[in-house]
């Protein structure tokens, strides 16, 4: 698919989030797991793997027919963590930490603060695309918290 359309997503964001981030696309993450935005702390850089970006969109409704909400969306989300006041904190919490537990929890706090960013600069975006992409997102942290807490770690 043509990916023209990116830019004008990413400068609009940009702008709305006053935000001088810098921000790389890239066609796929270089492991083995999809994922879709990556912010780097240390560079302070966003970096979207787009054709991730679509295959995520395909698997969840079946289309890119909502492309541009998901692609807004994670921007968004990436966007979060590269304003969250106190990700360097959480962060330094999450390397430090022994307790499995407290581990996910702040791993999840992490991902939660991004998401409320999210949801924030982007008012006009459908909820329901919005919440199945956050859902799926906080999927695997909430099970992680969840056999952290019932004792069953597989």
């Amino acid at each position: 698919m043509d990916q023209d359309y990116v830019q004008p997503i990413i400068e609009k964001l940009l702008h709305r989030a006053n935000s001088h981030v810098h921000v790389l696309t890239k066609p796929y993450f270089p492991g083995d797991r999809s994922i879709g935005g990556k912010f780097g702390m240390n560079s302070r850089t966003i970096t979207l793997y787009i054709q991730e970006i679509e295959e995520q969109c395909i698997e969840l409704f079946g289309s890119l027919q909502p492309i541009e909400s998901y692609i807004q969306i994670i921007f968004a989300h990436e966007l979060g963590h590269a304003h969250d006041p106190m990700l360097e904190m959480l962060a330094d919490e999450l390397e430090q930490c022994s307790d499995s537990l407290q581990c996910a929890r702040i791993a999840l706090r992490i991902e939660e603060n991004a998401w409320e960013y999210a949801r924030d600069l982007l008012p006009d975006v459908e909820l329901f695309i919005f919440e199945t992409i956050l859902d799926r997102s906080l999927e695997a942290y909430y099970d992680a918290l969840n056999a952290y807490q019932t004792g069953n770690i597989a």
